[in-house]
């Protein structure tokens, strides 16, 4: 349980800092245009297109991962806890011996 809440807490989390990067960088990138020198342009033009590039990266990869987390649709007590397997030695169902 408290595994599955720290998963969740973590890919918000990561999801609403990768939005507010992604407007960091198209602001950037707006701002760019007001620029006079064209060095400055250039530079600044690029490093905004790389910001808003590596957020939107990472926001798809969020989501995706949320999506196959929703589509897998187990319980969190089955994800958390590890599962035994049966010894094979024991039998799982009793066996019908009237036949014998």
């Amino acid at each position: 349980m408290v595994r599955t809440i720290v998963w969740w807490t973590v890919a918000a989390a990561s999801a609403i800092l990768s939005i507010f990067f992604l407007f960091v960088g198209i602001s950037l990138c707006r701002a760019a245009y007001d620029l006079e020198n064209p060095y400055q342009f250039i530079l600044t033009f690029f490093s905004s297109n790389f910001i808003i590039l590596i957020s939107a990266v990472i926001l798809l990869g969020v989501v995706l991962r949320m999506i196959g987390r929703l589509r897998q649709g187990h319980s969190p007590a089955a994800v958390d806890s590890p599962r035994l397997t049966p010894d094979s030695s024991e039998s799982l169902a009793p066996h019908d011996q009237s036949n014998s």
